[in-house]
This record gives structure tokens, C-alpha cells and sequence, in this order.
């Protein structure tokens, strides 16, 4: 596995909602694609999440060539507050 490397912008903290949400670039040069389970394991060790389920990471867009992607993540801070206002499609998901 190659590595990868995560860059936040337009980081926000919204304690209305209980999260941090932010969009992410990722540069992942000679893999097609970086899975979501990979991304939230290297977001938990960067933003100090106590919980992998507390991390929502959606809207990836891979840039034509390749080696670099776009999304949106975000990270709430308990997962009761995750179940209240993630939409329902996003949780089974």
C-alpha cells in the first residue's frame, strides 16, 4: 500500500451541531483511490478522535489523472449527537 497525505481546508468548529467539519484534499499519487476506513484510522491519529464511528466522511470526488481527491468529513463529538443529526441514508451507510 502507498501512502497518502491529508490536507483539512475551510476547518470550522460548529457547536451547534457538536462537530468539526472541514474538506479534505487527499494526494494519494500511484493508488487509484484511498478507502474511507483508511482516511478516518489517519484523521483519528491527527484530530485525537476517542471514536472511529464519530468520524463522517462523504462527497469524494477523484481529480481526472488521478492521485488526488476531494471530500467533505466530519467529526462530532459523541455519537449521540452524530444519531441526531446526520441524516439516516449517511448512518447506514
Amino acid at each position: 500500500m502507498s501512502e497518502f497525505t491529508i490536507r483539512t481546508r475551510k476547518f470550522k468548529q460548529n457547536p451547534l451541531l457538536g462537530r468539526k467539519q472541514f474538506v479534505l484534499d487527499i494526494i494519494h499519487p500511484g493508488m487509484a483511490n484511498v478507502s474511507k476506513k483508511d482516511l478516518s484510522e489517519k484523521l483519528r491519529s491527527m484530530y485525537k478522535v476517542h471514536d472511529v464511528q464519530c468520524i463522517q466522511l462523504f462527497g469524494f470526488k477523484t481529480a481526472f489523472g488521478g492521485g488526488r481527491s476531494t471530500g467533505f468529513g466530519l467529526i462530532y463529538e459523541n455519537l449521540d449527537k452524530m444519531k441526531k443529526f446526520e441524516p439516516k441514508y449517511r448512518l447506514k451507510r
